[in-house]
């Protein structure tokens, strides 16, 4: 019995099989981590938008318990990254020293419905990020005390 021998198949993979998968897998595994950088770094900018609100509220907080009559003298105040401090003077926690922040004062009135103007001031708190630029600012409009005659 001579005859032709039957085929047995041949298992494994050729190369051309190895390559594909291999490729698959790279842009698999590609996927994940620029899945994962891009959510660290949303996670970045939700930090460091909290840490300016949170910011802006302390120092607008000691700004309108501040005499009104001195309202003015917080015109420019300035306070860099990393050397925000509180009423006493300590450095706040170092989850908002990534911001810094700026005062402005502005003398604007008000006009409420069918009356006369109000005199008052226009207090702007303005974070910047560590490369100084903006990142959002808050505001409040304060009357000017009226004088009792």
């Amino acid at each position: 019995m001579s005859g032709p021998r039957p085929r047995v198949a041949l298992r494994g993979l050729t190369l051309i099989e190895s390559v594909i998968a291999t490729a698959i897998l790279a842009i698999a595994i590609t996927a994940v981590f620029s899945a994962v950088a891009s959510g660290r770094a949303h996670a970045d900018l939700a930090a460091e938008d909290l840490a300016s609100t949170v910011a802006a509220e302390d120092l607008l907080a000691r700004v309108l318990q501040s005499d009104p009559e001195t309202l003015i003298d917080w015109n420019g105040h300035f306070e860099s990254p990393s050397k925000l401090v509180d009423r006493q003077g300590s450095l706040l926690g170092s989850a908002v020293q990534r911001v810094g922040r700026r005062v402005r004062v502005e003398a604007t009135s008000q006009s409420f419905i069918d009356g006369d103007p109000v005199p008052g001031w226009l207090v702007t708190i303005e974070m910047t990020n560590a490369h100084d630029r903006p990142i959002h600012a808050i505001s409040r409009w304060i009357p000017t005390p009226e004088d009792d005659e």
